[in-house]
């Protein structure tokens, strides 16, 4: 059975039909929420709200854009619905499941250390960046979606999302080259 198929079903009600669509998004929709959020509990909160949203409006789907960015654009906007209600601009700072941050082919226990105080450092600027920057560093950065998709899921024109990355990066860049932690990397020649 095709995806047009199973759309046709799931706006019926029939659950299964929704479970093998979502089946394939629901690790990289926690994934995203996740880089958000930065909890794990409330990213996989958040996950199922975001499935139990979509569930409920499935029969709305009018196929305008792909069902992934549809349902990128639930998640994005249920995330940023949460963060608002709780006013949370500082989350604590998490590893994700997937180990997006490894540390790989250094060879001196001081570069090792240098990297991950540098992933560090940058993890926890991305986290206090306002949100709308966050979120489309997130995805385009972190998450390698392109313009157009972060322009569906955002509801925003492609101008609007690349000039807000600009924004985004540059804040960012001069957060983190002010920190006493960046100097300190520049001092040793690692930066």
């Amino acid at each position: 059975m095709g995806q047009k198929e199973l759309l046709e079903k799931a706006r019926t009600g029939d659950i299964e039909s929704f479970e093998i669509l979502v089946k394939g998004h629901e690790k990289y929709i926690y994934n995203v929420i996740l880089k958000i959020v930065f909890d794990k509990e409330e990213a996989l909160d958040l996950t199922q709200e975001t499935l139990l949203k979509a569930y409920l409006s499935i029969k709305n789907f009018k196929g305008e854009s792909s069902f992934k960015t549809w349902l990128y654009r639930i998640a994005v906007n249920t995330t940023m619905d949460y963060m608002r209600k709780k006013s949370i601009e500082k989350s604590n700072i998490v590893e994700g499941e997937e180990g997006e941050f490894e540390i790989r082919d250094f060879h001196t226990p001081e570069e090792i250390i240098d990297k991950k105080l540098t992933v560090e450092v940058v993890r926890e600027e991305i986290n206090k960046l306002p949100m709308d920057y966050k979120v489309i560093l997130v995805l385009r950065d972190i998450e390698g979606l392109d313009y157009g998709e972060i322009s569906k899921i955002l509801g925003l024109n492609v101008g609007t999302v690349k000039s807000r990355l600009w924004r985004a990066r540059n804040l960012l860049k001069e957060r983190i080259k002010s920190l006493p932690e960046f100097l300190s990397f520049q001092e040793r020649g690692h930066v």
